[in-house]
């Protein structure tokens, strides 16, 4: 299953935001301000304020009261344009069903359980994901570059924007529920924080890693690395294997 997930706060398009913003902002005047002038509970103040929208006028009002009234209906046909405006342009864009496509898939990397966080979706992440998900195990790639999100996304990858990997990032992971996290990053330095972060959060968590500079091999199993692997010292004895004739394969392409 596919997704995208944002990490920041515009799941809703912007648009369906404003609108809501400015119906909540209209329905607190009208209840303040009939409360204030025609002293009645909030709740007949929030039916007043309802009715002046729907342009029904059932109650006796003062006539600061019926100002208010009249503004009110005013601001309703108002927003009902700008509704209908939002919403046949939100429907011309496509991004009603983006919006619900993402919601669900929100839902699905939320359900996620005993499965494997991939951070960093680059020369080595990208293979160990497609491996641990052919091997039939559940993969969530955090990956920032949109243009890989996009490929993942085509093929079949739980992905979840991430610029920073950070705590949050990985309780939206739901690292704690992880069977496993692959450090994949192209920052030694980044790979070690957030191993020490993904300890934090699940002290029984299996980490793997993939490091660059070999004298970090030790810094990186004290901070919980349970695997570590250098790609270029990988791929130079597989190399070297092959041309003696013992050839992987999976890894060697002749």
């Amino acid at each position: 299953m596919a997704t995208k997930i944002y990490t920041n706060p515009h799941l809703l398009p912007r648009q369906l935001i404003t609108l809501l913003a400015l119906i909540s902002a209209i329905l607190l005047i009208g209840i303040f301000g009939f409360v204030r002038t025609e002293s009645i509970s909030p709740t007949t103040a929030f039916a007043i304020t309802i009715e002046s929208f729907s342009f029904q006028h059932t109650h006796a009002l003062s006539e600061t009261g019926k100002l208010l009234n009249t503004f009110l209906s005013v601001v309703g046909i108002i927003l009902i344009w700008f509704a209908i405006w939002t919403a046949f342009g939100l429907a011309i864009e496509g991004k009603f069903g983006e919006y619900f496509k993402e919601a669900k898939m929100a839902g699905a990397i939320s359900a996620l359980r005993d499965h494997y966080v991939v951070c960093g979706a680059g020369r080595v992440g990208k293979h160990v994901g497609a491996r641990l998900k052919q091997r039939g195990e559940e993969v969530l790639f955090l990956e920032k570059d949109r243009d890989v999100i996009d490929k993942l996304i085509a093929e079949g990858f739980l992905v979840l924007e991430a610029g920073a990997i950070d705590e949050h990032i990985m309780s939206k992971a739901n690292i704690k529920s992880a069977k496993g996290v692959i450090a994949t990053l192209g920052d030694d330095s980044k790979n070690l924080l957030l191993i020490m972060t993904a300890k934090e959060l699940n002290p029984t968590v299996r980490i793997g890693a993939r490091i660059s500079d070999g004298k970090l091999i030790k810094k990186f199993k004290q901070a919980g690395a349970d695997f570590i692997i250098l790609p270029e010292a990988v791929g130079g004895v597989k190399l070297a294997d092959a041309l003696l004739g013992n050839i992987s394969h999976e890894v060697i392409w002749r």
